[in-house]
This record gives structure tokens, sequence and C-alpha cells, in this order.
């Protein structure tokens, strides 16, 4: 949604032109969930989320690189547990993984879009 809905640098620049509190949102959303997909292990989720580790630790590297107030966890307890213990491995994010990230998202669906 920040690249492909080129809808995150919009909505950051005018929160912080009015000085205003950030809240990130979906730090561990993927994207819309696919057609048909079994929703079975995330049924609190409206997206399908980051599933691995990994995945999510990039989400929140990611989502922690901007200047935010807070990142509001998923509401599936499990995922919002895995965050907490990756919590001492979030550190910068290199150039070569803000590219990826972003080649990532491109390849994607946004879960929304900034049509201006």
């Amino acid at each position: 949604t920040w690249n492909a809905g080129n809808f995150g640098p919009q909505v950051l620049a005018r929160a912080q032109e009015k000085k205003m509190g950030i809240l990130a949102l979906k730090a561990m959303a993927k994207g819309p969930w696919p057609k048909n997909a079994d929703r079975a292990k995330y049924p609190k989720c409206w997206y399908e989320p980051l599933a691995t580790p990994e995945d999510i630790l990039m989400g929140l590297r990611f989502t922690l690189s901007h200047p935010i107030t807070a990142a509001v966890p998923p509401g599936d307890e499990n995922l919002f547990g895995t965050a907490l213990t990756l919590y001492n491995k979030i550190t910068p994010l290199k150039k070569q993984e803000t590219e990826l990230i972003k080649q990532r998202a491109l390849q994607g669906d946004p879960l929304f879009s900034y049509k201006g």
C-alpha cells in the first residue's frame, strides 16, 4: 500500500504538515486476501498478513523506519505475539532492503490507494 498504492507518502507528509501524531497501521499486512484463500488461520484479519517471522520483522523494520508516533499491532494475538518476540531484532533498514520491499509491494495489490 505504501509503494504500490501511492498512499503512504502523501498521508505522512500531510500529517507532518499539520504536526499530527502518526499511527502506523498494517505494518504486518501483505495485501488483500486472494480470492478463495483459506482464512482459517487468521480469522480476525480482513487482509492477508505477513506470516513468517522474517517477513514480519521486515514489515516492522520498514514501518519503524518512518517518523511515526506508534505502530498498531494486528488484531490477531498470535501475530502480535510474534511481533513482540522480534522487538530486539529491529534495526534500521539498509538501502537494498528498502528497494526489495518496494519491489515486492509493486508485485501485489495494495490495501489502499491514493487517486489524487
